[in-house]
């Protein structure tokens, strides 16, 4: 639930306008049959912006990656990667992931305000104007709680460091940047849920696109310049300092972009705090159910924040750093397809299964045609995102596997390819596919679930993070299993979470709503386990395909460019191989595909 306000006198980009045109048809309401196709197609949109941004963000990180490694030590890789980024993380999502989740729920009323000369101080709550003002005075709030939240994490990381991390040059003072950096991203929160309800992914795409570039220039500038000038310690002299100051002119970037965007763009009187009334004009600032909404959220934020970043909490705290090092340079490696994926397929899900199923449950009476069209429309992506997460991770099981070694030896040589490193990464790839199967069904969660549900789901979380903490102390403290017993704890945690999602899903959709016989046929066929997983043939191609490419790797291996090419090769003829069984037996799913790519749905009509 948003509002487009804007400037009459200025021309807007075309998609923009286009946008914008769609919305001044007057308020739409998700009974309307045309407005489920509508939302699905700005949310494709949405998340193919999303996905290039990722890609382009990633890539060009990855590849900064492959250069700084040479001119840093893992200590100085180590504190950046995972202690400094984890510092970011902790004050972003404690500060403002609550209240994005709240305001991105809300009503699918989209309002065109261009009444500018209205001099009323107060709003009226129940108007649609009111249900717009409700949001914007609460996207307000994770700045001052980004104050407290700021202060407190950078006063942490500079009183508890220990001795080796706190004597790394320019330590307090990068602490200060990221910092700093956080709290300007927190500055312009209001303009980012604005933009994100109204489908504005351009403005994200840019901003964050052209920071990333300037963030990779700045690093790689100051740690070449840093590595001509190594102290007596052969460290380099900017160390850590290269990537505070590019982090911080990434900040400075998103801030100049979205306020620019929207002074010039927009009137930017009108997305200020206003005062509400409601029908007994008693004025208030913040809506009693956001904000207890918000409230919720963000005690969940708490405990994910726990489970999502617990992994860089517990090897800051168990290991060395130039064992965090080697850890963040798997994990560079390993969550490339996570970062440029999944996460946009998670946000553009979200917001999708917010605006579709909002209204769904509002009233008693049967539901219409349009509420039913919306609800087997968001099973029918959930499910079609679940099973290409499946179908991606035996990708990654089966083949990804048997080829870290090559990879990394290709990369970045024999000294990480003859550590470790390749093992672990082998790990991380078995990892992925429950990320991917976790993050589209929490989404889902997030989206539809009651505030009294979700404090429910607050009690389990705390559940998870016990779990997830003693196992990582078992696999990594007791049984000195390292990096390995990290990824392990961290996908038993994530299967846990998701079994739990799953079994919210089968309750949500098969909820008694005066479904017909067929239909409710339909959708216990949807959820089910053989609707969700590759057919049989698609798993024992997969299954063979692991077996020769095991044994290529075993027996041919990538100690010269000649095995590495022999070994590749061999992988590829079973890549193409597959491909075709997988293609084959799942044709119809690969329609599905290309149509929830295309913005359109499969759906048998809905009587």
């Amino acid at each position: 639930m948003s509002t487009i306000k804007r400037k009459t006198n200025v021309k807007l980009s075309s998609q923009e306008d286009e946008n914008e045109n769609k919305s001044t048809k007057g308020s739409y309401q998700s009974e309307s049959s045309n407005n489920v196709s509508r939302i699905l197609s700005s949310s494709v949109s949405g998340a193919s912006s999303l996905v290039i941004l990722q890609l382009i963000s990633r890539l060009a990180t990855f590849g900064l990656h492959q250069i700084v490694l040479r001119y840093t030590d893992p200590a100085t890789f180590g504190i950046a990667s995972v202690q400094l980024e984890l510092l970011l993380a902790t004050i972003l999502f404690l500060s403002r992931e609550g209240f994005r989740c709240a305001l991105m729920r809300g009503d699918d009323t989209i309002v065109v305000d261009n009444n500018n000369n209205s001099k009323e101080t107060t709003v009226l709550a129940d108007s649609s104007k009111g249900s717009v003002q409700k949001i914007t005075n609460l996207s307000y709030v994770p700045i001052p709680v980004g104050i407290i939240t700021t202060f407190l994490a950078c006063a942490f990381y500079v009183r508890y460091a220990t001795e080796e991390t706190f004597n790394t040059p320019y330590y307090v003072t990068s602490v200060v940047l990221y910092g700093l950096s956080a709290f300007g991203e927190l500055i312009i929160e209001p303009l980012y849920i604005t933009s994100m309800n109204n489908f504005i992914f351009k403005l994200r795409v840019s901003c964050e696109g052209i920071g990333v570039i300037v963030r990779c220039i700045i690093t790689l500038a100051l740690t070449l310049l840093g590595a001509q000038g190594n102290d007596k310690k052969n460290q380099n002299a900017f160390g850590i300092l290269a990537f505070a100051v590019a982090q911080f002119a990434f900040t400075l970037i998103m801030m100049t972009g979205y306020i620019g965007y929207f002074v010039s763009k927009w009137d930017i009187s009108l997305l200020m705090p206003q005062k509400l009334r409601d029908k007994n004009n008693k004025e208030f600032w913040f809506d009693s159910h956001l904000f207890g909404l918000a409230k919720t959220f963000t005690k969940q934020s708490l405990l994910k924040h726990i489970l999502t970043e617990g992994d860089k909490m517990l090897i800051a705290w168990l290991s060395s750093t130039a064992d965090q090092g080697i850890y963040a340079f798997v994990v560079n490696y390993g969550s490339l397809i996570c970062r440029i994926l999944f996460q946009p397929l998670e946000e553009t899900g979200r917001t999708l299964f917010s605006k579709l199923l909002t209204n769904i449950d509002k009233n008693d009476e049967k539901m219409a045609n349009s509420q039913k069209k919306a609800l087997f429309t968001s099973l029918k992506v959930l499910t079609t995102l679940i099973k290409f997460h499946i179908l991606l991770g035996l990708l990654f099981i089966c083949f990804a596997t048997n080829y870290t070694g090559t990879l990394i030896d290709l990369l970045v040589g024999s000294v990480w390819s003859q550590s470790l490193a390749p093992l672990v990464l082998s790990a991380y790839c078995l990892y992925v596919p429950i990320m991917g199967v976790n993050g589209i069904t929490e989404a889902l969660v997030a989206a539809v679930a009651t505030e009294e549900t979700l404090s429910i789901l607050n009690y389990w979380l705390i559940a998870f993070s016990a779990g997830f903490v003693g196992s990582g102390l078992i696999f990594m403290k007791i049984l000195k299993a390292g990096a390995f017993g990290l990824i392990a704890a961290n996908a038993f945690n994530l299967s846990t979470r998701i079994i739990w999602s799953l079994n919210f899903i089968q309750k949500y959709f098969l909820k008694n709503r005066n479904y017909s016989k067929s239909e409710a046929q339909e959708l216990q066929r949807m959820l089910s386990l053989s609707n969700l997983m590759p057919r049989l043939l698609v798993l024992i191609s997969f299954f063979m395909a692991w077996v020769v490419t095991f044994w290529s790797n075993e027996h041919i291996g990538w100690a010269t460019m000649g095995a590495k090419i022999k070994h590749i090769g061999i992988g590829g003829f079973c890549a193409i191989i597959v491909a075709g069984i997988t293609y084959q037996q799942e044709r119809k799913f690969i329609q599905d595909v290309i149509s929830l790519i295309r913005g359109e749905s499969r759906l048998k009509k809905i009587e």
